[in-house]
């Protein structure tokens, strides 16, 4: 959905309105307020039984203009009404297709500029590629220079829902880019007969307003001539790596406690470990096991419950553990990078680990009360996982040494104290 519903100007108090489907009967309904939210303030025009979806579709026409609008079934002064989700204004068709969308994001226009760690760059003018995507199909996609919009193009007309399954696989990576949330603002589309359609609806996070950064401090830029393999792989990952770099978005969006925070970068890290994961030795060697298989297979008279210990004890000698997982995983990223990022790679593991497992297993540890550690920890776990993505994108080297410099400089100078940070 493109922008918060309540920023659209109702031209009148009341709507009249036709139902498309079950669950409401023509009307006309007050539009009211409710905490940021448009509700359709109708007496008996909206039902809601058992096992009904909450979901209604209504026509109206809005100063003259034929408008679509989706909402769920929402109690208000002890009447049902309608929570108003979308609007599409422009076209009353429920199953209208569209042949192009452009959208507007915050920050958009600045992470489109160029800088020199970027190498060679793309013309400005040249289209990118957004390969198909969670049932959508593969869409042509313009930046348009110095602007915050984005223009998606298919050959052949399709539901709005794809161009919006596109954009958000797109708003996660811009978010990544900016390090900075990356609200999407309007939504334009065009239909198969050329109609021009505004869409308000509800974003998945709202419009921060936030300052944009100067380009330097960003951690990725779409300005260089290797941007298409880049969001070739970024589509991939956003698929195969899920919900990932959903989870990145939603750090940057929506941060909770700080231990949360730990917890769920924590979730993220293990996560891309064993996607990166190749083949990796087990603990202990066939030989260094060969005792311990031995005393466990000469235990007699067990139980049900003493058996499966001993299955599980066998089963752990030839597991990969979590430590090996993320030793493997700091791997994929050269030395001087880590070092450019200021972060004790050695020191940040054995923090990282303990931290993890204390508060996964919620024990009892004076790391509760440590906040300046457990906040070293999650922006550390951020870094790791900025630059390991980076690498998995294929992002040029200077580009990634640039980025690990920045975001050294931006949170290594705040635990002086703490010796994850060099």
């Amino acid at each position: 959905m493109a922008l918060f519903s309540e920023n659209f100007q109702w031209p009148s108090s009341s709507v009249v309105f036709e139902s498309i489907g079950d669950g409401a009967r023509d009307g006309t309904a007050k539009v009211v307020e409710r905490g940021g939210r448009w509700i359709l303030k109708s007496p008996s025009s909206f039902s809601y039984a058992t096992g009904q979806p909450g979901i209604r579709v209504l026509t109206a026409s809005l100063d003259g203009t034929p408008t679509l609008i989706r909402g769920t079934v929402f109690a208000i002064d002890g009447d049902l009404g309608l929570r108003v989700d979308e609007l599409r204004v422009g076209s009353a068709l429920d199953d209208a297709q569209y042949t192009t969308v452009t959208a507007t994001f915050e920050h958009l226009a600045s992470v489109s500029s160029c800088r020199h760690e970027d190498g060679a760059a793309r013309s400005p003018g040249q289209p990118l590629v957004f390969p198909a995507s969670g049932g959508a199909s593969q869409m042509e996609a313009t930046l348009r220079s110095g602007e915050n919009s984005i223009t998606l193009v298919v050959p052949e007309p399709v539901p709005l829902e794809d161009f919006e399954t596109q954009l958000a696989v797109f708003q996660a990576m811009l978010t990544f880019a900016a390090d900075l949330p990356c609200g999407q603002l309007t939504l334009v589309a065009t239909d198969r007969s050329g109609q021009t359609v505004n869409i308000f609806g509800r974003d998945k996070y709202a419009p921060f307003e936030r300052p944009t950064r100067k380009p330097v401090e960003y951690t990725l830029r779409f300005a260089g001539d290797w941007i298409q393999h880049t969001i070739e792989r970024w589509w991939v990952a956003y698929s195969e790596w899920k919900p990932v770099l959903q989870i990145l978005a939603g750090l940057r969006y929506q941060p909770g406690y700080v231990d949360a925070d730990v917890i769920l970068s924590s979730a993220a890290i293990e996560s891309v470990a064993t996607e990166l994961q190749q083949h990796e030795a087990p603990r202990l060697s066939s030989h260094e096991s060969r005792p311990i298989l031995e005393a466990l297979e000469s235990l007699t008279g067990l139980n049900h419950a003493q058996k499966e210990a001993v299955a599980q004890l066998k089963g752990d000698l030839g597991r990969t553990t979590f430590r090996s997982k993320v030793v493997q995983l700091i791997r994929h990223v050269d030395d001087e990078v880590w070092q450019q990022a200021r972060a004790s790679i050695e020191e940040w593991t054995k923090q990282f680990l303990k931290a993890r497992n204390t508060i996964a297993h919620a024990v009892s540890s004076d790391i509760w009360e440590n906040g300046v550690l457990l906040r070293g920890i999650r922006d550390a776990n951020w870094i790791v996982l900025t630059l390991v993505i980076l690498k998995y994108l294929d992002v040029p080297d200077p580009a990634i040494g640039r980025a690990a410099e920045r975001l050294g400089t931006r949170h290594g100078v705040r635990y002086r104290g703490i010796e994850i940070f060099t």
